[in-house]
């Protein structure tokens, strides 16, 4: 059995990348920097008109990014 190692990122997913971004006053570079891919990658994910795939362990780091808690983030970025 072949493993899949792209992956589609949904709409509702890229709706919360830009959402959290929002949340926590990120540039799309300091988004991507936070999630280690590059910017221009990061705006083609980030943009609803593009049906992206990204690699698993970009997927994971994302997924993985959205889940943690906001307010946590934001007492981090203040530091």
């Amino acid at each position: 059995m072949k493993v899949r190692n792209e992956m589609y990122l949904t709409p509702e997913i890229k709706t919360a990348l830009r959402k959290k971004r929002g949340v926590l006053d990120l540039t799309k570079s300091e988004a991507a920097d936070k999630l280690g891919i590059n910017r221009l990658t990061y705006g083609r994910i980030e943009s609803p008109n593009r049906n992206e795939k990204v690699h698993r362990g970009t997927y994971e780091r994302i997924t993985q990014w959205l889940a943690l808690d906001i307010d946590e983030q934001l007492a981090e970025i203040q530091k």
